[in-house]
């Protein structure tokens, strides 16, 4: 599930690089964790604040683009920004 979720992000990174949300060249190591507290989802990436920076925007307005860009899939239910914006993956059962 974790390659799932890397992939996800992967496919939404690349949608946004070609929007001209993101510059070009970025080459995160996205990092997919269980998430500690299964009432905040199954897994967490903190993907947004690494790149917030090199962006030059805000953690929290990053996740929501990430969101928006995610592209859909059966294994996850929903996708939410917690904290400065780390995002929540909800697995499907």
């Amino acid at each position: 599930m974790k390659d799932t979720i890397r992939q996800l992000i992967q496919q939404a990174l690349t949608r946004l690089v070609t929007e001209g949300v993101l510059p070009e060249g970025l080459t995160p190591a996205i990092q997919v964790e269980n998430a500690r507290d299964k009432t905040h989802g199954d897994f967490a990436s903190n993907i947004a604040m690494m790149l917030a920076k090199p962006a030059g925007m805000k953690p929290r307005d990053l996740a929501e683009k990430l969101i928006a860009a995610l592209p859909a899939d059966e294994q996850v239910s929903k996708v939410e920004i917690a904290g400065p914006g780390f995002l929540n993956f909800f697995q499907n059962t």
